[in-house]
This record gives C-alpha cells, sequence and structure tokens, in this order.
C-alpha cells in the first residue's frame, strides 16, 4: 500500500452509548464507505480516513502456559 494514499474505514454502531458493533476497512473513499453501510441496512454508522504506519512490523506473541 502506498504511505500517502488515504483509505477510509467504517464503524458500526450497536445499541446505546454508541458501543462498536463492527469495523469494515478499506475502502477507496468515504462515499465508497457510505454506499456500503446503506446497502448493508446500517442505522447508525461512522465513516473516516486510515493511516497505517509504514514501519508497522508484526509482532511474534507466544502463548504463556501457567
Amino acid at each position: 500500500m502506498d504511505t500517502e494514499a488515504v483509505v477510509f474505514g467504517l464503524v458500526r454502531f450497536d445499541g446505546e452509548g454508541r458501543r462498536v458493533g463492527e469495523i469494515v476497512l478499506a475502502f477507496e473513499d468515504a462515499h465508497a464507505a457510505e454506499g456500503y453501510a446503506r446497502a448493508a441496512g446500517w442505522a447508525t454508522y461512522a465513516v473516516g480516513p486510515l493511516r497505517f504506519s509504514a514501519s508497522v512490523v508484526a509482532v511474534d506473541v507466544r502463548p504463556v502456559v501457567v
């Protein structure tokens, strides 16, 4: 992914208090995210730009056995 490119994410809220129910990534523009939400019948959601750090490295996580 181009580190300068802007992509958008979509957050669906559930119930009272704006609890997050689902997150969908990544859309080319806000209009595409909005269209997805409407087609899915989501009533309460937010669309916003996403940024991914170019320096992100996967972390090796090992289970701890006690």
